[in-house]
C-alpha cells in the first residue's frame, strides 16, 4: 500500500466514529460549496474529462479566506471530506494536469502548497489500480484495457449497468427507482442479483457469506466469477446489475493475489459493463448495517474492513467505465434536507444518463434515430425523480 493509500485509509478510519459522523458532514457541506458546479440540483450538469479533482481544488481555492479557515486541513473531519469529495468526482484527472491547474490557478502560495499536497495524496489513491505483470502466466496493462473498451463501444458491443458499493449505501432504494424509471421509458430491462441465489454455485456462495462455510478467501472469489460468467445475458438485452464480480466485486473483496485474476477474467465476456459504484462514508453503512435485523455478512462485519473496501473501489475509477457517485455531499441547494438514499437514486439515475448507454441501447433497438432526441426523452423521464 502506498503512503497515499495509508493516509487515505488511516483518514476515514479517524472518522469512523458515530459522534463525528454529523460533523463529517457539516464539512462536506461546507466543501459543497467550493465544488457546487459539479454537484447541482439536477445531476444533468456538465461532466467531462477535465472535471473531478482539479476542478474541484480550483473551486475550493476561490472561496473567501473565512471560509478557507473553517477548512483546516489538519481536521481530520476535513481531510475525511476533501478526500472524499476528490474521489467522489470522479478524479481520475492525470497528476500533470491536476498539477498544470493548480499552478496556473493559484496566486496563493500556501493555499497552493496545501492543495497540492491533498492532490497528491489523492493521486496515490487513485494510480494505485491495477496490478501489472510481464512475466509468462498474465499480464494486465491498464492502456490495453482502456483501448479493448473504446473498441468494444465502436464494435456496437452489448452495455449492461452494474450498481455496486459499500453494504447498506443505498444500492437497493437506488435499483428500484431506476427500475421504475425504465418502466416509465419503456425499456425492458432486467435486474439480475449477484451473486444468484437460485445458481448452480448458491450451495456454496450463500452459507460461506452467512460465516457458516469456512472456505479460502480466493476461492470464494472464484465462486463469484463462476457464477457470474455461467449467467449468459440475451444478445442485444439490457441487464442490470445489482452488483457483479466481473468488472469490480471480486477485486474489491478478494485478497491482493487474486486481482490479476480478477482483472484478465473481464476478457471472457465481450460486452461493456458500465459500473456505477454508489459512495458513501463507511461509518453511515456501518451503522446502517447495525440496524438491521440480520446478522452482518463477512464483508460487512467490520468499519475498518469497510474502509479498506472503500479503498480498492476507488482505485477502481482508474479503470474504463467505471463512475463514481457519492451520497455523502448534499445538494447545492441546502436549504433543503435530503436523506441520502434519496442522493443515491437522483445521482444513480444521472450518472446512468450521463454515461450514455441508455441513449445508445434506445438506438440499437430502432426506438430513435438521433442520439440527441433519445437524450431528450430520457431527460423529460427523469425529471420526477430529480425532486
Amino acid at each position: 500500500m502506498t503512503q497515499g493509500a495509508e493516509y487515505f485509509r488511516q483518514t476515514i478510519i479517524e472518522t469512523c466514529n458515530p459522534d463525528d459522523l454529523e460533523k463529517y458532514r457539516n464539512s462536506q457541506r461546507i466543501i459543497q460549496r467550493a465544488i457546487r458546479a459539479h454537484i447541482e440540483s439536477s445531476p444533468f450538469g456538465k461532466t467531462d474529462a477535465t472535471s473531478g479533482l482539479g476542478f474541484a481544488l480550483q473551486q475550493f481555492a476561490e472561496l473567501p479566506c473565512s471560509v478557507q479557515d473553517k477548512l483546516d486541513p489538519n481536521n481530520p473531519m476535513i481531510k475525511a471530506a476533501m478526500l472524499i469529495g476528490a474521489v467522489s468526482l470522479r478524479a481520475w484527472v492525470y497528476k500533470s494536469n491536476i498539477n498544470g491547474r493548480l499552478n496556473q490557478s493559484y496566486e496563493d502560495v500556501w493555499s497552493q502548497t496545501r492543495l497540492q499536497s491533498l492532490a497528491a495524496k489523492c493521486d496515490e489513491v487513485l494510480f494505485e489500480v491495477v496490478p501489472e505483470t510481464h512475466g509468462s502466466f498474465v499480464e494486465i496493462n491498464l492502456e490495453n484495457m482502456r483501448e479493448r473498451h473504446k473498441e468494444l463501444k465502436k464494435a456496437g458491443a452489448t452495455e449492461h449497468i452494474v450498481a455496486t458499493g459499500l453494504n447498506a449505501v443505498g444500492k437497493t432504494t437506488a435499483l428500484n427507482e431506476f427500475s421504475k424509471f425504465l418502466v416509465s421509458c419503456d425499456i425492458n430491462a432486467k435486474v439480475v442479483k449477484m451473486p444468484r441465489p437460485d445458481g448452480p454455485f448458491s450451495r456454496v456462495i450463500l452459507p460461506a457469506l452467512a460465516g457458516e462455510l469456512k472456505i479460502r478467501k480466493d476461492a470464494l472469489q472464484i465462486a463469484f466469477l463462476a457464477d457470474a460468467i455461467d449467467f449468459d445475458p440475451e444478445p442485444d438485452s439490457l441487464i442490470v446489475f445489482d452488483r457483479n464480480p466481473l468488472p469490480s466485486e471480486a477485486f474489491v473483496y478478494g485478497p491482493e493475489e487474486i486481482a490479476r485474476t480478477v482483472m484478465s477474467a473481464q476478457e471472457i465476456r465481450k460486452q461493456i459493463f458500465q459500473t456505477f459504484i454508489l459512495d458513501q462514508h463507511p461509518m453511515s453503512c456501518a451503522l446502517k448495517v447495525a440496524e438491521r435485523s440480520t446478522a452482518p455478512r463477512i464483508f460487512e462485519d467490520d468499519v475498518e474492513k469497510m474502509t479498506e473496501q472503500l479503498l480498492r473501489f476507488a482505485r477502481l475509477t482508474e479503470l474504463p467505465g467505471m463512475h463514481w457517485i457519492n451520497n455523502d455531499i448534499p445538494r447545492a441547494d441546502t436549504s433543503k434536507l435530503v436523506p441520502p438514499e434519496r442522493i443515491a437514486v437522483e445521482r444513480f439515475i444521472g450518472s446512468v444518463f450521463f454515461s450514455g448507454v441508455l441513449q445508445r441501447y434506445l438506438l440499437k433497438q430502432g426506438i430513435f434515430t438521433n442520439y440527441s432526441k433519445a437524450s431528450e426523452f430520457l431527460y423529460a423521464k427523469a425529471i420526477p425523480y430529480m425532486n
